[in-house]
């Protein structure tokens, strides 16, 4: 290396003693928002997990049908309750994914779900088992008629206390085509979901006063 090479190396090195002895330029560092996190209702989860149970059942048991040929109005009752409400629309999605033909206005076949709440208060051992298809949902397969027995059903967060009948109802012409009855396990803490919307009180009209002058 010759002496007009030093120089430059000189220079180079004096800079860097001035700046500090730092090549990065001082910039902010990128940084992640810290996660957040917010509260869900795990209800309406559970309400398309059952949905989807009966939505699989119906679908097998119509796979014979020809595609369109027999278009099916759901109906689901007694009340409106909140599930019931939401249920139809989860179980009206579930059928149409498996391909069955759903009308909006009453058919000559008719999907009929009725839904019944049975809320346990004693404190015996668990005397049915069902299968768990989420968490707090378990289902029992029962035949036609079936009354649930007076005991909680258990899951994998302890006894649960609080049952829904669902029976599913496939009819035409007065026949039932298809009709299967599952009992659902649930949280007590959502019992007000299942019970029918109690109507707000009209209000009642505030008297008119009248004065009577007299002379």
């Amino acid at each position: 290396m010759t002496k007009r090479s030093w120089k430059p190396l000189a220079a180079c090195a004096s800079l860097a003693l001035v700046a500090g002895c730092s090549s990065a330029p001082d910039l902010p560092e990128r940084q992640a928002h810290p996660v957040s996190t917010q509260k869900t209702s795990r209800a309406v989860h559970h309400w398309d997990v059952m949905a989807d149970d009966v939505a699989t059942h119906v679908a097998d048991r119509l796979r014979e049908w020809p595609a369109g040929e027999h278009p099916i109005h759901v109906v689901v009752g007694p009340d409106e309750s909140g599930f019931n409400t939401g249920f139809r629309q989860l179980l009206v999605t579930r059928l149409v994914e498996r391909g069955l033909a759903l009308s909006t206005e009453p058919t000559a076949v008719l999907l009929k779900v009725d839904t019944q709440l049975v809320q346990h208060h004693a404190g015996a051992a668990p005397t049915s088992s069902g299968m768990r298809l989420a968490d707090n949902v378990q289902v029992v397969r029962s035949p036609v008629g079936y009354v649930p027995a007076a005991a909680p059903m258990w899951v994998s967060t302890g006894p649960m206390r609080t049952e829904i009948l669902v029976t599913t109802s496939l009819e035409r012409d007065q026949r039932y085509l298809v009709r299967t009855s599952s009992v659902y396990s649930i949280p007590q803490d959502d019992a007000a979901l299942y019970q029918a919307r109690v109507p707000a009180p009209v209000p009642q009209p505030t008297p008119v006063k009248t004065w009577r002058v007299t002379p």
